[in-house]
């Protein structure tokens, strides 16, 4: 065995690696997102849930942030199958003779693809981080109100 196809084969297994971690980590924050979206509602439809005007704006703007979050981690799935659609196409046409204008525009939109992903995803990221960080905010100081 060369050493180029060593090469080959361990940047294919680096790359399996890296898209399957990376569909792990969307799944994984669109469901920390889903999950706080959760909490929150059963809070909101808990009788004894009455925070101040200041609270409740905080309380909003997470609930905001992670359905937002959540949005996004949709978004981000979808692009991610059109890019693997895109890609399975590129394999078949290489297959066959002179579709070298279709392979060029498809691997153009491949590219163009997974560069969103990784942007829509860091903004999931940034969204759930900041939603999470503000129901906690907005939680415990509820929760030390209640016990002054």
């Amino acid at each position: 065995m060369s050493e180029d196809s060593s090469k080959d084969e361990k940047f294919i297994r680096w790359q399996g690696i890296t898209i399957t971690q990376l569909s792990y980590s969307i799944n994984l924050i669109l469901t920390f997102s889903v999950a706080a979206i959760g909490f929150s509602v059963s809070l909101l439809l808990n009788e004894n849930f009455k925070p101040t005007s200041c609270q409740a704006y905080a309380f909003f703007l997470s609930l905001a942030l992670l359905l937002v979050s959540g949005a996004l981690g949709i978004w981000c799935t979808i692009n991610r199958l059109r890019d693997f659609r895109a890609t399975a196409k590129i394999t078949n046409l290489k297959r066959k003779e002179g579709n070298e204008s279709q392979l060029s525009d498809l691997r153009a939109l491949t590219k163009k693809l997974g560069k969103k992903t990784w942007g829509i995803f860091w903004w999931q990221i940034g969204t759930f981080s900041a939603g999470i960080f503000v129901l906690v905010l907005s939680v415990a100081f509820y929760v030390g109100k209640e016990h002054l």
